[in-house]
């Protein structure tokens, strides 16, 4: 087939554990790709807390580096668009007259403003709020008072991790009393080094769960970051993922890789996957194994506002028109898995599947995945990590199969909340992805424990970069969304078995009861 003067899309994933690029034709086949691991570091912040950081000229240059390989790929002439995804909530303060960055980048995980947080959700200031959004929603019957009834801030929100970065830097507070202090997420910074050229701003997914934006809205929320004293002079505009409402579209400038490529479209990684999922309805769901475990649900055209610490996010934002989707999230997947591997409970991840069937049952051990906190329904960040029913006769076959229990445990207390109050569609199928999806025994538990046929997506870990290439194909008219389901391919179905399903429940109480004891250890 001649290939010469085709249309393609190169996207890149930026995510905490890895970084990748993947090349895709007009017809959204994959024709190239290639990967670098992302060097986190991991360290002890002044009050105990654990930081997350990556080091950004590292980061840069490995972007640049990803980019560049799989563009040398590209036939002659060849028209190329460049679409990316990042993990999102992760930040990075520079300097705006030289461009130089002052900080690491801050990740989504890191804990230095979990303090601050617990603080501020038991003064009077919040629970004036909560109050406030009470008597409004009693009144009105609005949503949007109900979430600021229930609003409770987390330090994995860009706002209070942002506001502690700064205050506990005399630099950065005399900079930022200057006007030389710029901050953003990831696509805002990779837009700054990119091209001098380019206007900064943030992507609607990606600003979504920062804790400065009102999803009813579709705007910063101004009320509650001039409550909690965020630096608004300091943002950027808000743009669609399709970057459609964007004067001129930004660009990777030519001295960097030795042409100029245009950037077509941005979105947060885990609504890249869901769109990568062919997850477009209401009511449909997407589960993310990766760093950490989402659960996502389609919720149509209006934001939900939940009970149980669901968050209400922009799936995308497409020439102005929203689709809405609800979160919740554990922090702790891969990194849990890792883990175990460091201190010996097994040499090659790929054979913990098989390490874990090859055991009836766990012998009653439990584990608790909580380095990071229990998010998702029960949202306690001082929750600590743990084996417990451990006996005598426990070996590293049930403690295996205990870590990989846990990570479908916390999938099916997610799945559950969100059941619980917002409409899934039981006649559509629930699709899985990310790399830990891999592991068939953690699939398996998953579509026992919910009862359901779960789905796992083709190339389950290139599903968000295929979800931007889609996105920006769609948006340029390559194909419409009935074409673009041909394009979604399902590698393996994972059927419920019922009667392993009720042996399963039984262990899912026991793991609840170690969990509540887990509760709180940090406080």
């Amino acid at each position: 087939m001649d290939l010469y003067g085709e249309n393609y899309v190169l996207t890149v994933d930026i995510g905490t554990t890895t970084i990748r690029s993947v090349l895709y034709d007009s017809n959204c086949e994959e024709r190239g790709s290639y990967q670098e691991k992302v060097n986190t570091i991991y360290s002890t912040g002044n009050d105990d807390e654990v930081l997350v950081e990556i080091e950004p000229e590292q980061l840069f240059q490995q972007f640049l580096r990803v980019i560049e390989r799989v563009y040398k790929t590209l036939p002659p002439n060849a028209h190329v668009n460049v679409g990316f995804c990042t993990q999102r909530n992760s930040i990075v303060l520079w300097n705006k007259k030289t461009r130089k960055e002052e900080t690491r980048i801050i990740c989504w995980n890191d804990k230095r403003a979990n303090k601050t947080c617990h603080q501020l959700n038991n003064s009077f200031i919040l629970k004036g709020l909560n109050i406030a959004g009470g008597v409004l929603h009693f009144f009105t019957r609005k949503n949007r008072f109900l979430a600021a009834q229930r609003l409770k801030f987390l330090g994995g929100m860009v706002s209070h991790r942002l506001i502690v970065t700064i205050n506990r830097s005399e630099k950065l507070k005399r900079m930022k009393a200057e006007g030389d202090l710029c901050f953003g997420s990831l696509e805002t910074w990779l837009l700054m080094r990119s091209s001098k050229s380019n206007t900064l701003c943030v992507e609607a997914s990606n600003i979504s769960p920062s804790g400065m934006f009102d999803p009813w809205i579709g705007a910063y929320n101004h009320m509650i970051m001039k409550i909690i004293g965020f630096p608004t002079d300091m943002l950027s505009p808000i743009v669609d993922s399709n970057l459609s409402d964007m004067a001129k579209k930004p660009i990777i400038d030519r001295s960097h890789i030795g042409s100029e490529m245009t950037i077509s479209s941005i979105i947060a990684d885990q609504q890249a996957a869901m769109f990568g999922c062919g997850t477009w309805e209401k009511g449909d769901v997407k589960i993310t194994l990766g760093t950490g475990t989402f659960v996502n649900v389609h919720t149509g055209t209006t934001p939900y506002a939940s009970m149980s610490g669901l968050y209400p996010l922009v799936g995308w934002r497409i020439n102005g028109e929203t689709d809405f989707i609800a979160e919740g999230n554990a922090h702790d997947t891969a990194v849990i898995l890792h883990w175990a591997q460091s201190i010996g409970l097994f040499n090659d991840v790929t054979e913990t599947s098989d390490i874990a069937m090859s055991v009836e049952h766990s012998n009653g051990v439990v584990f608790v995945p909580a380095f990071c906190g229990i998010q998702t329904p029960i949202n306690d960040e001082t929750a600590c990590s743990g084996f417990l029913g451990i006996r005598p006769d426990a070996t590293k076959k049930h403690m295996i199969r205990a870590v990989l229990e846990s990570i479908a445990f916390r999938v099916y207390q997610i799945y559950s909340a969100a059941e619980s109050e917002v409409y899934v569609n039981k006649n559509s199928p629930v699709r899985i992805c990310g790399g830990v999806s891999n592991n068939n025994f953690i699939c398996q538990c998953i579509a026992n424990l919910l009862g359901r046929p779960v789905e796992r997506m083709t190339k389950s870990d290139h599903v968000a970069a295929r979800g931007v290439a889609m996105l920006a194909g769609y948006s340029q008219g390559l194909w419409n969304k009935d074409q673009m389901k041909q394009l979604v391919t399902i590698d393996d179905v994972f059927t419920p078995n019922l009667e392993s399903r009720k042996g399963l429940l039984r262990s899912f109480e026991i793991w609840k009861k170690a969990v509540d004891r887990c509760l709180g250890f940090y406080q």
